[in-house]
């Protein structure tokens, strides 16, 4: 079978094309139904087989099963979270009035900096040196 070429799906009927890594075996698509109707065959198969029949069945492995559901009471119960989330709640910040939103976008730092009267000193003066006034 070439890479381009389509298989008929033998649950829904439709041409799809197989995965290249599977395309010798596979003979059902990716949808759902047919996914489910997949697995029912291939155990349907496995259980067909004479070695598979009595897997699992007769009282050795009944009494392993209950001596375990013993051991592990609380298994099959559904599990009751106190805190299920990841992460903690964040309470909600108060945004800013709009006015003091407005003065920080307005203008850059430097031009903040340069303004100031305690800054300009500092930085208008060489490296090294004091400033006198």
């Amino acid at each position: 079978m070439g890479r381009g070429e389509r298989r008929k799906c033998k649950c829904c009927r439709k041409l799809f094309r197989p995965d290249p890594r599977n395309r010798h075996h596979q003979y059902y698509c990716s949808a759902p139904s047919c996914r489910t109707a997949s697995k029912a065959a291939s155990q349907a198969r496995w259980l067909a087989q004479p070695e598979n029949r009595d897997y699992f069945r007769g009282p050795v492995h009944v009494a392993r099963v209950q001596a375990w559901r013993l051991r592990h009471p609380g298994y099959w119960h559904k599990r009751r979270d106190v805190d299920p989330a990841l992460q903690d709640v964040l309470t909600a910040q108060p945004i800013g009035s709009a006015d003091k939103t407005a003065d920080i976008a307005s203008s850059a730092l430097q031009e903040t900096l340069v303004g100031a009267t305690c800054c300009s000193d500092w930085l208008n003066r060489p490296f090294g040196g004091t400033v006198t006034r």
